[in-house]
């Protein structure tokens, strides 16, 4: 089993135009999101469908953090079918994270990936929090997801380690 790193980066206006249509995610969409959820990941992700209908229910009803919804962009293809979300929440809660809005999910469909919609999703998430007068944003993902770990370090994501109890006293 691998283990995770927690990933912080500032929030900035996006000066790119999205090149697909985005809208915030909505309780609405929770079935789809749950579908979506359930076969974005091969592995790793959730066992069941049920179980993605939990953690999207979960993330919806705050269990997780406060849901931030104009900050959790999802793409929406011609036909109304989301194809790729990022969900965000004002803090995660119950874990040593930094003390700033949290992507607790981002996740495309397995037909949609290798098409720039994940980093389309954080650019918008992090513009919105930038407007919403936030500084950071922080993440976690699997050490050895290679990808991931790619597509964060473009964005300006880097390694966040918590502060520690003792004082320096040297630069």
């Amino acid at each position: 089993m691998t283990g995770t790193i927690t990933l912080i980066a500032r929030t900035a206006e996006n000066t790119r135009t999205p090149a697909v249509s985005l809208r915030p995610a909505t309780p609405e969409d929770a079935e789809s999101l749950a579908q979506l959820y359930y076969s974005s990941y091969e592995q790793g992700g959730v066992s069941s469908l049920e179980e993605a209908r939990t953690v999207i229910r979960g993330v919806f009803d705050g269990e997780y953090g406060p849901f931030l919804p104009e900050a959790s962009p999802v793409v929406v293809d011609d036909d109304g079918t989301i194809v790729a979300a990022a969900l965000v929440l004002a803090r995660r809660v119950g874990d040593d994270l930094p003390d700033a809005p949290y992507i607790f999910e981002l996740f495309t469909a397995a037909s949609r990936r290798r098409q720039g919609l994940a980093e389309q999703l954080v650019r918008c998430a992090m513009s919105t929090l930038y407007d919403q007068g936030y500084d950071q944003v922080s993440l976690r993902i699997a050490e050895d997801n290679a990808a991931a770990l790619a597509l964060y370090l473009t964005l300006d994501f880097n390694r966040w380690v918590p502060e520690t109890d003792y004082e320096t006293d040297y630069v």
